[in-house]
């Protein structure tokens, strides 16, 4: 019994993997495509659809002749997904449906600075408060995908500068408790760079870095052969650390406000580093403190170290908010469908 239900699982994602384009398709297209039997394939569908997974649209206006098959499509609102991430003193969110288009979005307030350092008190009941109002409004929400700017493990927030309430919290696990469903806790950067490399379409092989310059310093995440990169403990990415002048590291540099380096010569060296660990083709940033002279210099010292066939190609104009959303949207509807796509099961 056991195996023939790992079958029939296997099964039902590769139906739903076809689905997922949002497009029309008869039982006989999603036997082509997934290799299966007709039978097979009509019973999974027939059982989708009395789930409410899948639409039934009626029949084809174009047969080969016989009996019209009928048309079916991914119902994109059999299940919704809430996107959240904190960012200073304001939890950004979005409610997104199956397909991940955007239903609604918003964004919730705390209090200011509560000293000279960057230090907000409060956002951890803000985010939760803002999980539980978007639940109690959208009867639809069956994961939650969080956001956070510190280092995650297993979700829980193992180090995070600036908010004292979130610091060894297993926020993923009171997520899941408060909202009775799936919830998915990660860095900041490493969600970005989980949506790049699947907006880019980088497949199992190659390697993909992004780097985050913020007020606390840098942040960064990388997808190494089509998955992103996993430390023993949730540290991967936290480059901030690095020493790179004398006994301080670039987060303490950045935190002064870079009075003594110059913040092109820290990001341009920690790329350098990034780049003889990982070798990138391409090194996507996001850089707070935008100007020209800022990329052109990281651009400058990181290629003074590396000889010109181990350059990567920078990328400095994407949109460090939508990047961010559509990595979330990623990894959330893994929560619903699971990692290689398929249908999971969610209450």
């Amino acid at each position: 019994m056991a195996r023939t239900n790992l079958v029939r699982r296997i099964n039902e994602r590769s139906v739903i993997d076809c689905m997922r384009d949002g497009k029309e398709h008869t039982k006989q297209e999603l036997a082509g495509m997934t290799g299966l039997s007709f039978p097979t394939v009509g019973k999974l569908v027939e059982d989708l659809a009395a789930e409410g997974m899948l639409l039934r649209l009626g029949t084809a206006q174009e047969s080969p002749g016989g009996r019209k098959a009928e048309v079916y499509r991914l119902n994109p609102d059999f299940c919704h997904i809430l996107l959240l991430y904190l960012q200073g003193n304001q939890v950004f969110y979005r409610i997104c449906n199956a397909l991940g288009e955007v239903k609604s979005e918003g964004c919730r307030q705390g209090g200011g600075r509560q000293s000279h350092l960057l230090s907000f008190t409060g956002m951890d009941r803000i985010l939760l408060e803002c999980a539980k109002e978007a639940a109690a409004t959208d009867g639809k929400i069956g994961a939650v995908s969080v956001g956070i700017p510190g280092s995650v493990h297993n979700g829980r927030i193992c180090c995070i500068d600036g908010y004292p309430g979130l610091a060894e919290r297993d926020l993923e696990k009171e997520l899941a408790d408060t909202l009775k469903g799936p919830a998915a806790v990660n860095n900041n950067m490493s969600l970005i760079a989980a949506g790049m490399a699947e907006k880019l379409h980088q497949g199992r092989e190659g390697t993909l870095v992004c780097l985050h310059l913020a007020d606390t310093g840098p942040g960064m995440g990388a997808v190494v052969n089509g998955r992103p990169l996993q430390g023993f403990s949730g540290f991967q990415g936290e480059v901030g650390f690095m020493p790179l002048f004398g006994d301080r590291t670039i987060q303490e540099i950045a935190m002064d406000g870079f009075v003594k380096e110059r913040p092109g010569e820290c990001l341009g060296k920690a790329a350098a580093c990034i780049c003889t660990v990982l070798n990138p083709e391409r090194m996507i940033c996001y850089l707070e403190q935008g100007e020209p002279e800022l990329r052109q210099e990281m651009v400058r010292v990181c290629e003074r170290f590396l000889p010109a066939w181990a350059k990567p190609q920078f990328v400095f104009d994407r949109d460090y908010v939508e990047d961010y959303f559509h990595g979330l949207a990623v990894t959330g509807m893994e929560l619903i469908y699971g990692r290689s796509g398929g249908k999971e099961t969610w209450e």
